[in-house]
């Protein structure tokens, strides 16, 4: 069961809804929320800067990034203390001191760390049932700072959607599950069980493209992703899934994926992340890097 939810303060507009989505997300399990804001390290940034700069320069450049951090940092704080306020949970540093004070509902913590951001975070996120991070509002997104924690933590990201109350209700309306088989899909359908078995309905999605007949997948070397033996399994939990054949129609896999998870109202998609190489979706494109740079009305929940 989730009991220890990492999130990532950044200092920007989008914590207050990003740390209430955090507190929603803990209430069914009576979680903790783990609030990590990474401050950024001018001197250890000085090769991003470059070399040729005049000194002066360069000090005037050090000295404003120092600023930043330190409005970044303090906006976080601030964000994170109202926060916990409006929504009247305890702070508590460490399981310990939770277990101690006999607090049994959801509490919160806050820990800075100097460092590099993506670094930090995808370190941290090793020792979490589940890291929250913010979705693509728009903006031009970091990337890294979603892929870090994807690929180098072995747990599962969530990233939000427009709507996360849903998440904290008794029981889910819809979850869609994103199926090809793969290892990542299936490490994403354990990661998210606990959303699975209390969903009212669970639909799992397979793209056309992806449930080729066995000799076409024994040519192209892909498993073929079985989803009935997935429904099977979904029985020992209590979960009666249905299963959903859907169409490109000339669409990508990741347009296919959201505008389907769309239309059935799902109130979370989940889906492994970058099932093929790495490199293949930088270079073609993917449903990974879709759902990562793309805004989303549901929240999706990726392991890799």
């Amino acid at each position: 069961m989730i009991k220890h939810i990492l999130v990532g303060a950044s200092g920007l507009s989008s914590d207050p809804d990003l740390l209430a989505a955090a507190f929603n997300l803990a209430r069914p399990f009576s979680a903790h929320v783990d609030v990590l804001h990474v401050r950024r390290d001018p001197a250890r940034d000085l090769p991003i800067y470059g070399e040729g700069f005049p000194p002066d320069m360069l000090d005037t450049i050090i000295r404003e990034a120092e600023r930043n951090a330190e409005r970044a940092s303090a906006a976080a704080r601030r964000t994170f203390d109202q926060a916990v306020a409006a929504a009247s949970i305890p702070v508590m540093g460490t399981a310990k001191e939770r277990q101690e004070g006999g607090q049994e509902n959801v509490t919160a913590g806050w820990r800075e760390i100097t460092g590099l951001p993506s670094r930090i975070l995808a370190a941290e996120a090793r020792f979490a049932d589940l890291t929250l991070l913010c979705r693509p509002t728009g903006a031009p997104v970091d990337l890294s700072m979603l892929e870090g924690p994807l690929f180098e933590a072995g747990s599962p990201v969530l990233l939000t959607g427009d709507d996360m109350t849903r998440l904290d209700q008794a029981r889910l309306d819809q979850v869609v599950i994103a199926w090809d088989g793969s290892p990542a899909a299936v490490r994403a359908v354990a990661c998210a069980r606990d959303f699975i078995t209390r969903a009212a309905k669970v639909t799992i999605m397979v793209v056309e493209d992806e449930a080729a007949g066995a000799v076409a997948a024994a040519v192209t070397g892909r498993p073929h992703p079985r989803p009935d033996r997935l429904v099977e399994h979904l029985a020992w939990h209590g979960v009666a899934a249905e299963i959903r054949l859907v169409s490109r129609e000339g669409r990508t896999v990741g347009e296919t994926l959201a505008e389907t998870a769309k239309e059935l109202n799902a109130g979370l998609l989940v889906m492994g992340g970058y099932g093929h190489s790495r490199l293949r979706q930088i270079v073609l494109g993917g449903a990974t890097r879709h759902m990562l740079s793309n805004p989303m009305g549901c929240p999706v929940l990726l392991a890799h």
